[in-house]
């Protein structure tokens, strides 16, 4: 009997340290810690990798952290569902955490229902603060998206929230880093997917802009119309330059042409008028040689003109010219024997 109690003592045994050293060995995975509480208070956190607590002294906190997603299977109809952060174990995520929250609804300036859809991306840079400062900081930190969502669509109209979906990001974005900064968690990004009107509103909205949208075209028309004509006019014009530059430069080169011929012309009397002069200087009797030729010219245009006329060569010119002389010089011999007798 003793032998048999002595064997379920050291088996009892075992099973405790067993228990204890499964107990006191962790495993924290990468992107994860997990809190260590000793005696109901924080004590340290476990980083990634191997580590040991003291069991039943210390225990693992298992915080509330919520987010909120939506199947990326069907975008047509995706439903939102709740999700859990923190595994059973206690691991606290250290990445970025994406948050598709259910659609909010809000109402603008203007009095138009609206349905902003937004996403939010966040982080948790202190999980002590998110584990002890907030109840359940998903939870939170949706409820602190939707107060301010419904703020800043109220402060808006209609036309100012479907042109200014970034800056109603970033005004959220803000809103929320000043809020959550108590609760550990940094806010890295936040997005306006989709803004949806209701119905009535949306058919008066797509009605305006219908009708912007043709009188734009309209516009754009007589936009286009208008450059047409212009366009023309300046052509018409532009050819009207052209042809009077062509006219001036075509009068100016022919002014140009005139004036060049003229200049000769005097420069070639000039010049004969200078020779004459020289001529005259060197010979004074030379004056009757060119009147002589003169003559000879205007005789030569009387000879040509005449039908009756005829032509006979300088030569024959010069022999009837010492003939008649002969002719002459015995006429005065024969006159003058005559008187004698």
């Amino acid at each position: 009997m003793n032998e048999i109690g002595s064997m379920v003592f050291w088996l009892v045994f075992a099973l405790i340290l067993m228990l204890i050293i499964i107990k006191s060995f962790n495993i924290v995975p990468q992107g994860s810690v997990r809190l260590v509480q000793r005696l109901g208070k924080y004590h340290r956190t476990l980083r990634p990798g191997v580590s040991f607590i003291i069991p039943f002294l210390d225990n693992i906190k298992v915080p509330s952290i919520t987010t909120y997603d939506k199947d990326p299977t069907n975008p047509e109809n995706a439903q939102t569902r709740l999700r859990y952060l923190v595994s059973s174990k206690g691991d606290i995520p250290t990445i970025e955490i994406i948050m598709d929250p259910p659609t909010i609804d809000a109402i603008s300036k203007d009095n138009a229902l609206v349905y902003p859809d937004a996403i939010l991306y966040f982080r948790i840079v202190d999980p002590v603060k998110a584990a002890y400062e907030v109840e359940n900081l998903g939870l939170a930190v949706y409820k602190l998206i939707e107060t301010t969502l419904r703020q800043q669509i109220g402060i808006l109209t209609s036309d100012e929230i479907i042109t200014g979906r970034a800056l109603i990001g970033t005004s959220i974005k803000s809103a929320l880093e000043e809020a959550s900064s108590a609760w550990g968690t940094m806010i890295t990004r936040v997005e306006i997917e989709e803004v949806r009107f209701d119905e009535d509103v949306t058919k008066a909205l797509s009605d305006q802009r219908a009708a912007e949208l043709e009188g734009r075209a309209l516009v754009a028309k007589n936009e286009r119309e208008r450059e047409a004509i212009v366009i023309a006019a300046e052509g018409e014009k532009r050819k009207v330059i052209l042809q009077a530059e062509a006219t001036f430069e075509l009068e100016r080169l022919q002014a140009e042409a005139d004036y060049l011929k003229a200049s000769r012309v005097l420069e070639g009397q000039a010049k004969g008028t200078e020779a004459l002069a020289l001529a005259l200087s060197k010979n004074p009797n030379a004056v009757v040689a060119l009147e002589a030729l003169k003559a000879q010219v205007e005789v030569a245009a009387a000879i040509g003109k005449s039908s009756n006329t005829l032509i006979i060569p300088e030569e024959t010119a010069g022999l009837f010219g010492a003939i008649n002389s002969i002719k002459q010089v015995l006429n005065l011999d024969l006159e003058s024997s005559k008187k004698g007798s």
